[in-house]
């Protein structure tokens, strides 16, 4: 089997995964339409997956596939095009080879407050306000996910504090 033939029905799998998990409501409605009505199959791949219909880490997984299988249709080599779309939620901005994507606040999930996800260098930084501490109390709630597979080191810094170290783990699974 050519590998470029278990790329179209990988696509489709993701694609039957956002159309189970979409509800009636019109965002998830508009954000399956403008899937739909892209121009080439990776805006396709791109705009699903930024949408929040499935699981991100999901969605990275399989676009990673896809573009192993058959770079020549799911490369990233060109920006998504989101011109000409209705999906109003989330916006994804490209910027070189970064990528922000901005998710608006839902009454219906309580999600608190806009979310803001930064893609860049392999590096996935969402940041949103969280409501734990009380209901008059947002606090900022800030996640990092190093999606690179090589060893390496991940540096943090929050408010002038000072490097925090998180070594990324060998192939072997120890520390670097």
């Amino acid at each position: 089997m050519n590998p470029t033939d278990a790329a179209g029905p990988l696509f489709e799998a993701l694609l039957a995964e956002a159309q189970q998990w979409a509800c009636d409501d019109t965002e998830d409605q508009d954000q399956l339409d403008a899937i739909d009505h892209a121009d080439t199959p990776h805006d396709k791949l791109a705009l699903l997956q930024n949408t929040s219909l499935i699981p991100s880490h999901l969605a990275s997984a399989i676009a990673e596939a896809l573009v192993a299988l058959d770079p020549a249709t799911y490369s990233p080599d060109s920006a998504p095009t989101t011109s000409g779309t209705s999906m109003a939620d989330p916006e994804l901005h490209r910027i070189r080879d970064a990528s922000i994507t901005v998710v608006d606040a839902s009454p219906e999930d309580n999600t608190p407050s806009d979310v803001y996800e930064i893609q860049v260098h392999g590096v996935s930084v969402l940041i949103r306000r969280r409501a734990q501490w009380g209901p008059a109390t947002d606090v900022p709630y800030v996640h990092i996910e190093d999606q690179n597979e090589e060893p390496g080191l991940l540096l943090v810094e929050v408010n002038n504090a000072g490097e925090h170290e998180h070594p990324r783990p060998s192939a072997d699974g120890a520390a670097t």
